[in-house]
């Protein structure tokens, strides 16, 4: 039931932001058709996504096939979504099965959605309210932002110094020197099989 409730109002405000950025509606004609499964990890939540030229429909409970399946912790995905340079490549924690280039679109247009929030909430509020409103959210977006990336900096200090649960990048560095190594050693064999064949 706390799902459902979730994923409507999820689909109300996708929605709605939609609407405020003519662009981004139009946008999702890309996605016409595509079904975009996201599973957050650690709740155990999933939704699917089914986009087409009027907004996006979202299901707690779809058992079909997907075009895409994006997987990740809700705060990796959270971070995703609001940090500028945060990509799915550069972003190891966040999964993608299935058509990489739907997701990236995604998460591009998702990122490029340009909504003057400030002029929305000064039709209710007036515009001095607004603004301080949206300095405000600002600077707790930013906050959040510096927070996020010390909780991550944090636990992978904590998990490398303090636990020895994963390897630190100097210890890791020489494996993946070896594997590039043994990489090239195995394709040059199969040159020298093939010639010889």
């Amino acid at each position: 039931m706390l799902n459902q409730f979730f994923v409507t109002t999820l689909e109300t405000l996708i929605n709605q932001a939609l609407r405020l950025d003519p662009t981004s509606l139009h946008a999702l004609n890309t996605f016409a058709g595509k079904i975009i499964r996201i599973e957050i990890s650690g709740i155990d939540f999933n939704f699917t996504l089914f986009p087409d030229n009027q907004g996006i429909i979202i299901l707690n409970e779809y058992e079909g096939e997907v075009d895409v399946r994006i997987k990740g912790a809700p705060f990796t995905l959270l971070r995703l979504l609001l940090q500028h340079d945060a990509t799915f490549s550069n972003t190891p924690d966040v999964t993608v099965s299935g058509d990489m280039n739907i997701a990236q679109e995604l998460l591009l247009m998702l990122k490029g959605l340009d909504i003057d929030w400030e002029e929305q909430i000064a039709q209710w509020l007036g515009e001095v309210p607004a603004h301080k409103l949206g300095t405000l959210f600002r600077e707790s977006q930013n906050y959040t932002t510096e927070r996020l990336n010390a909780l991550q900096n944090h636990t992978s200090e904590y998990l490398q110094e303090k636990v020895h649960h994963l390897p630190s990048r100097a210890e890791i560095e020489p494996f993946f020197k070896s594997v590039e190594t043994l990489r090239d050693d195995v394709e040059r064999l199969e040159q020298r099989v093939q010639r010889l064949l």
